[in-house]
């Protein structure tokens, strides 16, 4: 997945670049809890990683040089080697399975799911309201803390979907433990939600997908996962 890419970070695009989004689990008190200027100091008492720093930026590690560094290596993170890739390139169509191939058609026609889940990396800049807030139990309002209007309450950025297989659990809220149940909430929302506030009109009915259908989909999205990933 192309990260660089992308012109928003984070669930709310709250960051506009990587560099950005790099300070941010650092500093976040539900992830690494400590401040951008205690990693800089344990960075500079560690004897190989300011040899690092002084080689490549030419002085010891400071906040932007982390946030840089980070940066640097999230933008290696491509994968392309999946059974769906090799199958659209011709490398090899053997991996893509029948079912895959039938899910492939349901993610882009039936399932809706191409309509926020395209490109290389199926995914967008654009925020959508899949019915996850109600202002009650459910109350991150996304980009709404962001841009403060009003139509934006309930927006979250689509994510990317190559290994998504691997990334469990799902939705911002991580409220889906598997791509199955995602399958089913996407199928009929209201059976999981039925107050929610601003929901897309893509989701205003049930897709109506059959037993078979959710399967084959869920192995469109398995076909998404890259090989390094993939236990022998």
């Amino acid at each position: 997945m192309n990260q660089s890419a992308r012109n928003f970070q984070f669930w709310d695009g709250r960051m506009e670049t990587l560099e950005e989004q790099a300070a941010g689990p650092i500093e976040n008190p539900v992830e690494m809890d400590m401040p951008l200027s205690f990693a800089v100091e344990k960075l500079n008492k560690h004897s190989q990683y300011r040899k690092f720093f002084i080689k490549i930026f030419g002085h010891p590690a400071d906040k932007k040089s982390v946030t840089d560094a980070i940066a640097a290596f999230e933008r290696t993170l491509e994968t392309s080697d999946t059974p769906f890739d090799n199958y659209t390139s011709g490398k090899d169509t053997t991996q893509f399975s029948a079912s895959a191939k039938r899910g492939q058609q349901i993610f882009n026609v039936k399932g809706k799911c191409f309509d926020c889940h395209f490109g290389p990396d199926f995914t967008n800049d654009f925020f959508r309201n899949i019915g996850l807030f109600n202002g009650k139990d459910l109350n991150d309002s996304g980009r709404f803390e962001v841009t403060r209007n009003p139509e934006d309450i309930g927006r979250f950025k689509p994510p990317g979907l190559r290994n998504i297989a691997m990334t469990a659990p799902y939705m911002h809220n991580g409220m889906h433990k598997t791509l199955r149940e995602v399958i089913d909430y996407y199928n009929e929302p209201d059976k999981f939600i039925s107050n929610s506030v601003n929901r897309d009109t893509l989701l205003a009915k049930p897709l109506g997908l059959t037993e078979q259908e959710k399967k084959d989909l869920e192995a469109f999205l398995n076909s998404l996962t890259d090989a390094r990933f993939i236990k022998k």
